[in-house]
């Protein structure tokens, strides 16, 4: 039951990403990839969560009384460690992309400030008002 429950999932993440792909410029593409992604780790849930708690028995299991061996333990404490070292991955990738990011366009941080409405602007009597572009850019002929 399973089994088909996880095939049906998969089948679903392929479907609704290649419906996706026409509309990837909208909205709707984004929400079709977001439930595509969700359906894929939904799918590969039940296998992780079950290899990772409940190991598959070997053949000497059923004579052995011991809750736990030291590989099954080793085991966890590998998949443990992978899972850092995978976000600690992720997170150096992360600080590279912004700093050559950063690098490529260096903004003015006074031309950012005022283009997105911050700041104050100075009022005058002209129906053409024009907007400082430093904190002290003011023109002399303005004074009103």
């Amino acid at each position: 039951m399973i089994d088909a429950f996880i095939r049906l999932l998969i089948a679903a993440a392929c479907g609704l990403f290649v419906l996706s792909l026409p509309l990837s410029k909208t909205a709707i593409g984004a929400t079709l990839r977001r439930w595509a992604g969700a359906c894929l780790v939904l799918a590969f849930l039940p296998a992780l969560a079950g290899g990772l708690f409940f190991p598959a028995a070997s053949p000497d299991a059923a004579t052995s009384s011991s809750p736990a061996t030291a590989s099954h333990i080793f085991s966890i404490i590998g998949c443990i460690a992978v899972l850092v070292l995978a976000a600690c991955i992720a997170y150096g990738i992360l600080k590279v992309r912004s700093r050559v990011v950063s690098k490529a366009k260096p903004r003015d941080p006074w031309e950012t400030f005022f283009n997105r409405g911050g700041g104050k602007r100075p009022f005058t009597m002209h129906p053409k008002a024009t907007r400082a572009r430093g904190p002290f850019a003011f023109d002399d002929e303005d004074d009103d």
